[in-house]
């Protein structure tokens, strides 16, 4: 199941784990990370998706429920799967990262062509917190970690 800022955050289900996907967006992409990482997935993940197309056009007000349900779903999330693009500046993700670094939630991809991968991959290792190039490789490690992943 896929959760947006248009749905109610879920009551958390036995036996399901939820992935908050995290990071950023470029409507500009042919490919999708997100989908990418969620058709890669077995049914018994579910996944908080804050994309909103209409990101830019929200109301006040309509912004702050969307930012209240972003925070919401990363507390609830079992997993945070973080992404940086690589062209991209994402200053939200780089707040995400800074709430979540030092819990056990967060799993990082952060090519080397991001402008500030170094300062990440210090970070991210000083805190031992699972960081990847590639998405292959974060979703590798997922395959290989967590059974209801698969």
């Amino acid at each position: 199941m896929i959760y947006t800022s248009t749905n109610k955050l879920p009551k958390k289900e036995k036996g399901k784990e939820y992935f908050f996907l995290a990071g950023s967006i470029d409507y500009h992409l042919q490919s999708n990370w997100r989908q990418e990482i969620i058709n890669k997935t077995g049914s018994s993940v579910h996944f908080f998706d804050p994309t909103r197309i209409d990101h830019n056009e929200l109301s006040n007000f309509k912004m702050k429920e969307h930012i209240k349900w972003e925070l919401d779903a990363l507390h609830i999330s079992d997993k945070i799967i973080l992404n940086f693009l690589p062209n991209a500046k994402s200053p939200i993700s780089l707040v995400e990262l800074g709430m979540y670094v030092s819990t056990s939630k967060l799993i990082v991809i952060c090519p080397n062509e991001f402008y500030q991968s170094r300062y990440i991959k210090v970070l991210c290792n000083k805190h031992k917190t699972s960081i990847f190039n590639t998405i292959n490789q974060a979703v590798q490690y997922l395959s290989e970690n967590y059974e209801t992943y698969n």
